[in-house]
């Protein structure tokens, strides 16, 4: 969302999008399998969220609804609250598809840049494991804090780089139900000391026909089974699950997913008070969620904050 961002607001300029995704959005992510979708990456926005010009682009293109759930703040304690949240009206990677599609931009999905070079002339080649990509002024690194680091280690001098963010790691569990399960709650914090969120992807996806549901582990569960066996966390999830809600019905599709830089867990900007980081030539430059927060909002304010510097440096 923050390499979005920045392809938005420097849309005027001669900009290449590079991503090793076949699509836009990174953890904004919707998986389909067959008949089942779910939001597996981010649940939702935040009402609450600060970041206008993005509050402006979704209304201005439509591409999200606001929607009332019944949310528990903490199951475990039976606290349970009304929560207004923002979703993409055909899942949440819908509002990074969308916004990209207004964008008219050279773009290369399916492209994982694994080395940058600067040649004689002052300009960039980007590589990938087939393709080399010429004559580039700037580089914007868009992509979690260590990739960022590895990509840019020999055009960023890193020994001067006082502060580092840090992330944490995430197992999300996708798994989906033939019948109703009654279950009274859209979603939820807390609903087991290894299960830190669960969210119901019916409301989201009108047409899904059997319940699916999202968990995601906590943090410091994934921490320490962090190469579990996909068998074995499944299998654990749903035992949680149907536990939890004392559910009967057969399932019908479980899928785990590894987020192993799921979500900020501090950051760049709290700890430097800076909201890039750059090259010494100021071509290089390395943003992200990580330098704000974790977030959605967070990751498009971040790539905004540095369009607006790059269009001092053009002018």
């Amino acid at each position: 969302m923050a390499g979005l961002s920045i392809a938005y607001n420097l849309r005027e300029q001669n900009i290449t999008l590079f991503d090793k995704s076949w699509r836009p959005g990174g953890r904004v992510s919707t998986r389909i399998h067959d008949n089942y979708c779910f939001d597996h990456g981010a649940h939702y926005l935040s009402v609450n969220h600060s970041v206008l010009q993005l509050k402006e682009l979704i209304n201005k293109l439509n591409i999200a609804n606001e929607i009332e759930i019944d949310f528990a703040t903490n199951f475990l304690k039976n606290k349970k609250t009304k929560k207004k949240i923002i979703i993409g009206k055909n899942g949440m990677n819908s509002i990074p598809k969308s916004i990209f599609e207004n964008i008219s931009l050279n773009n290369y999905f399916n492209t994982k840049i694994i080395k940058i070079e600067k040649n004689k002339q002052g300009a960039y080649t980007l590589f990938s494991e087939k393709e080399e990509f010429e004559n580039f002024d700037y580089v914007l690194i868009c992509i979690p804090y260590l990739q960022s680091k590895e990509l840019s280690s020999n055009l960023i001098d890193f020994s001067k780089i006082i502060y580092e963010p840090s992330y944490d790691p995430i197992h999300t569990i996708m798994l989906s139900y033939k019948s109703k399960n009654n279950i009274n709650l859209s979603g939820g914090l807390y609903l087991h000391r290894d299960v830190s969120f669960f969210m119901n992807q019916n409301l989201k996806f009108e047409n899904l026909i059997d319940e699916c549901w999202v968990l995601n582990m906590s943090s410091e569960y994934t921490k320490t089974n962090i190469d579990i066996d996909d068998k074995t966390l499944e299998k654990y999830a749903q035992t949680i699950f149907e536990n939890a809600f004392k559910i009967k019905n057969e399932i019908r599709f479980i899928k785990s997913h590894r987020w192993l830089y799921a979500q900020t867990n501090i950051s760049y900007n709290s700890l430097s008070k800076k909201y890039w980081i750059n090259s010494k030539d100021n071509k290089i430059f390395l943003t992200g969620d990580w330098v704000l927060g974790k977030s959605l909002s967070d990751a498009w304010s971040a790539g905004e904050k540095l369009s607006h510097y790059i269009k001092n440096l053009l002018i």
